[in-house]
């Protein structure tokens, strides 16, 4: 075998990871921390398949694509929530059939599926949430990830203001469990952007939607020029990207609809924030009407959240009340998804993630022949819910400690050796040196 042989077999392909001890330990810290808070709010867990048919991805990524701004919403690689195109999408053939298959690039089809069909008789609202990956293709040099965890909630069969903003409140609780300071949910309201391009020529749209969404102003400026749309209309538009700050933002919106959906979306925003005033949590939310992701799937409230020094959301949702519809059952929903991927970046960046669990937090070195009272210890501690290893390999005691502070062991309970009566051992703390003796009934 060459040696180009040898590293293309070791290999992974791009866009995909390996998690490793702190780092897979870090994984499951986050993803129970969330899934935890999920249950508290009501909500119960669905596991759906990794891959599906082909079609069942197409019925709901298709809202994406209908109206995406000049295709770049559609093809937003930065988005968390449901705007995946079909073109980023892993696609195979079913042996036997020949029918495509798809490995999920988006779990929120899949409950939309099963809320219409197995769900469809259940009462309402159905309270699901899910912790998972989804699969999407990136461009080769863009860095990006092909493989995202993801853990998310979708409140579905309740269309009002509370249940937007029960959304926005269990999203700031988990970053507050997970410890993220400085968090902040930027919310917006769909049908405000859509009702103040409603009297725009259809073919204008997309342009102004992606000077918007880029906050261009002086490309904004050129398009709405270029339109002939009246001066009155043009200054109202070019103040959009600019309507993001506070609870001020609601009376600014106000004064620039000009129309009775964007003034419908405003009112219904002034709902949603109220009511997250009750839950106490308006000290983590801003107001953005120029947010316009998601532009042909959403249908109401959206919002991201964001850690400072992070560059990309963290967290993204919003309501979607025409998605189960392709699925046979017309009803409404609302949620949001949180990146876990980037959760632990923001963890990792600020150095928060040293708080986070070591691998393993005994480990249990006998040098006695017999391994009786090792066993018994270690079997104790289990029991206590520790996670424990021992060291069954042959070496001595300074091999044995280097080999638990390489593996982020947290202590050493040490056995066997000459200076140690039958019934002692010694618990060392591997970060520091400090040790105490004990009686090993103790442990």
């Amino acid at each position: 075998m060459t040696f180009c042989g040898v590293i293309n077999i070791m290999e992974i392909p791009r866009g995909l990871r390996t998690y490793i001890y702190e780092q897979s330990a870090r994984k499951r810290w986050v993803e129970e921390r969330l899934l935890n808070v999920f249950f508290r709010w009501g909500f119960q867990e669905i596991i759906t398949p990794a891959f599906e048919y082909l079609d069942t991805f197409s019925a709901g990524l298709a809202l994406s694509k209908a109206e995406g701004i000049n295709g770049e919403s559609s093809d937003s690689t930065g988005s968390l929530y449901s705007t995946v195109s079909l073109n980023r999408v892993f696609k195979f053939t079913e042996r036997g059939t020949g029918r495509l298959l798809a490995l999920r690039p988006d779990i929120t089809p899949q409950i939309a599926r099963t809320a219409a069909t197995l769900l469809k008789d259940s009462p309402m609202p159905l309270r699901l949430c899910y912790c998972g990956n989804v699969f999407r293709g990136a461009d080769p040099g863009t860095g990006e990830s092909q493989e995202v965890y993801q853990a998310g909630v979708e409140l579905i069969g309740l269309d009002s203001a509370e249940a937007d903003a029960e959304t926005i409140a269990i999203a700031v609780e988990c970053m507050k469990e997970l410890g993220l300071k400085g968090f902040k949910v930027a919310i917006g309201q769909i049908e405000f952007f859509k009702g103040m391009l409603s009297d725009i020529e259809p073919d204008m749209r997309g342009e102004i939607s992606l000077r918007i969404h880029k906050k261009d102003t002086s490309g904004l400026e050129d398009i709405l020029q270029r339109g002939k749309i009246r001066a009155e209309k043009r200054e109202r538009i070019k103040k959009i990207p600019s309507l993001f700050g506070g609870r001020e933002v609601i009376d600014m919106g106000r004064e620039t609809a000009d129309n009775p959906l964007s003034l419908g979306a405003i009112d219904n925003l002034e709902r949603v924030y109220r009511t997250l005033v009750s839950y106490g949590v308006e000290d983590s939310v801003l107001i953005d009407l120029g947010e316009i992701r998601g532009f042909g799937y959403y249908t109401g409230i959206i919002f991201e959240g964001f850690i400072k020094g992070i560059g990309s959301e963290i967290c993204g949702g919003g309501r979607y009340d025409n998605l189960l519809e392709r699925y046979g059952a017309k009803m409404t929903a609302t949620g949001f998804a949180v990146d876990i991927n980037r959760v632990i970046e923001a963890l990792e960046k600020r150095g928060e993630a040293e708080a986070l669990p070591c691998t393993t937090d005994y480990l249990v070195i006998d040098f006695r022949e017999d391994k009786k009272i090792a066993l018994e210890v270690s079997r104790r501690l289990r029991e206590k819910g520790c996670r424990v290893a021992r060291d069954i390999i042959k070496r001595g005691l300074e091999g044995s400690l280097q080999y638990a502070e390489k593996m982020n062991i947290k202590r050493a309970i040490i056995m066997g050796t000459e200076d140690l009566g039958e019934d002692e051992a010694v618990v060392r703390e591997i970060s520091t040196g400090e040790e105490k003796r004990v009686r090993i009934e103790e442990l």
